[in-house]
């Protein structure tokens, strides 16, 4: 599914009604039609009747006016709100407003005076409906309207936003001030770039995506966000031909682990093998080679030298050999933070000709002089969480978090790469401008060894031959997927890495059987 920024929304609009001819009041009426309909699937499900509609000035206050209509003619008991008197409305919402006026309808306005009456409306009402504040809202919710989206909160039992929760970003996902926090949204043509990014998109509650009878065609050319689904991740993932064997399937060297960190280099493996790969190779210090066997006995081992626990300045030749000798790379996890490890990261960018993958220690050990990766003679993708890609960008977390999307992109256009920036809604960057943002995933991954396992799994469809963009998109929404496995079957606090690890297989098989 591809997700929409306002602004496109906004020329979609106007092109429907300038250039196709669709009136501005038609696609009001679509749209409300829809809410209603959802409306009244959530009170008879509650064997409701009442039925409480704010509604703001623009074309979010006009759906919420019709919306209103729909839902009298349907029988139900109806008190509406508004946050600006009815002669300062403008356009449709205007004329969805006079309607109600010309029935004989009373429409309230929000004052001061009556927001204790507005409580009692809330706490009385079945379902309260949300049309204040539309998608293209980027300034703080102040005044009356605060007041009115802090009393929706605490007292409605329900609460049904239109096109998006009130006080949303629909660009960023940030939260404007405040935000209504809506059980159930329903928005139109598609979904907005605000409503899959955090934190708003934990506000969203159930999402219906209505179709308003714009033209899909509309929005061909222009450049959208993917939303990573099942069947984008099916005609990703690689054939495996019966007569297939190690080779055929991808030869995967991972670069990994210390005294301190031997897990890092099991968990990798474990993906890898665990994604499908033929044969993965660990090159690790020497002393660890006994752990890691135990863990991971399907593993063909690289014993490297090493100096205080983890791996020494490497042999050039050695290196060239064992890059040589694999279909893909994987540096970082588990590495340590020291100057040897630094070198042997710089020495990997020189000499490597296959897809290469960046992760963890590997990022640090670049974060202090970028400019390496123009060096880079293979594809790579890199696979920072907010902190490192902070690190990256000489920046700050708070930053990074405030646009991910830019962040990401920005990096992968200019040093002609993929970047993988984890994190709640995954952002997938590919250095042609593609960007992808992944849904599945919970908060249960957020422990340590979760960005072990996705690297390894990256790696090992990068060894298959899958192109490192697509690789990223499939990995990160499989491993998302293991992730909500593990949670359902173990609970998101108690789950670890290894769980997640586990769940590969049965989530691939899943989607293969789509095919």
């Amino acid at each position: 599914m591809k997700l929409i920024t306002p602004e496109q929304m906004r020329k979609i609009d106007q092109e429907a009604i300038e250039k196709i001819g669709i009136p501005g009041v038609v696609l009001m009426e679509n749209a409300a039609f829809h809410v209603s309909m959802k409306a009244a699937e959530i009170l008879n499900q509650k064997n409701g009747r009442l039925v409480l509609v704010v509604a703001g000035a623009g074309n979010n206050g006009g759906d919420a006016f019709a919306v209103s209509r729909h839902l009298l003619s349907m029988g139900y008991w109806v008190s509406l709100y508004m946050l600006s008197p009815l002669e300062s409305l403008k356009g449709d919402a205007a004329i969805n407003a006079s309607i109600l006026k010309n029935m004989g309808f009373t429409m309230e306005l929000l004052e001061p005076a009556n927001l204790d009456r507005f409580c009692e409306s809330c706490m009385e009402a079945d379902l309260v409906i949300d049309g204040l504040f539309g998608t293209g809202l980027n300034r703080n919710i102040e005044g009356i309207a605060l007041e009115v989206v802090d009393i929706i909160n605490r007292y409605s039992g329900c609460t049904l936003s239109i096109d998006i929760p009130s006080g949303i970003d629909g660009l960023t996902g940030r939260i404007c001030g405040s935000c209504v926090k809506a059980d159930y949204t329903v928005t139109f043509f598609l979904p907005k770039l605000g409503m899959v990014q955090y934190p708003g998109a934990a506000y969203l509650g159930e999402l219906t995506v209505a179709d308003i009878s714009i033209p899909y065609a509309l929005a061909d050319d222009m450049e959208m966000i993917d939303l990573t689904d099942g069947g984008m991740v099916s005609n990703i993932l690689p054939p495996r031909p019966e007569d297939g064997h190690k080779g055929t399937f991808g030869k995967v060297l991972v670069i990994a682990g210390s005294y301190a960190m031997p897990g890092a280099a099991i968990l990798c493996a474990q993906s890898a093998y665990r994604m499908g790969s033929g044969l993965v190779k660990l090159a690790v210090p020497r002393e660890i080679v006994p752990i890691l066997t135990a863990g991971v006995t399907e593993a063909v081992y690289a014993p490297m030298e090493s100096r205080d626990g983890h791996i020494a300045r490497t042999d050039r030749a050695l290196l060239k050999e064992l890059l040589d000798s694999c279909d893909s790379v994987l540096v970082g996890p588990g590495l340590s933070c020291n100057e040897d490890t630094h070198q042997l990261v710089h020495q990997v960018i020189d000499l490597c000709r296959k897809p290469l993958v960046l992760d963890a220690d590997a990022l640090n050990a670049i974060a202090s002089d970028t400019e390496v990766l123009s060096r880079l003679k293979c594809e790579a993708v890199i696979t920072p969480h907010p902190a490192e890609m902070a690190r990256l960008l000489g920046t700050d977390t708070e930053r990074v978090q405030s646009d991910r999307i830019g962040a990401a992109k920005a990096f992968a256009e200019e040093y002609g790469l993929t970047v993988v920036l984890k994190g709640a809604g995954t952002v997938i960057a590919g250095p042609d401008g593609r960007v992808s943002i992944n849904p599945t995933g919970n908060s249960g991954m957020a422990t340590a060894g979760s960005g072990d396992v996705l690297a390894g799994m990256i790696v090992s469809l990068l060894g298959q031959d899958v192109a490192p963009y697509e690789a990223a998109v499939a990995a990160v929404f499989i491993h998302g997927l293991a992730g909500d496995r593990a949670a359902a079957e173990k609970g998101a606090w108690g789950m670890t890495a290894s769980d997640i690890s586990e769940g590969i297989g049965a989530e691939l098989q899943a989607i293969w059987g789509d095919r």
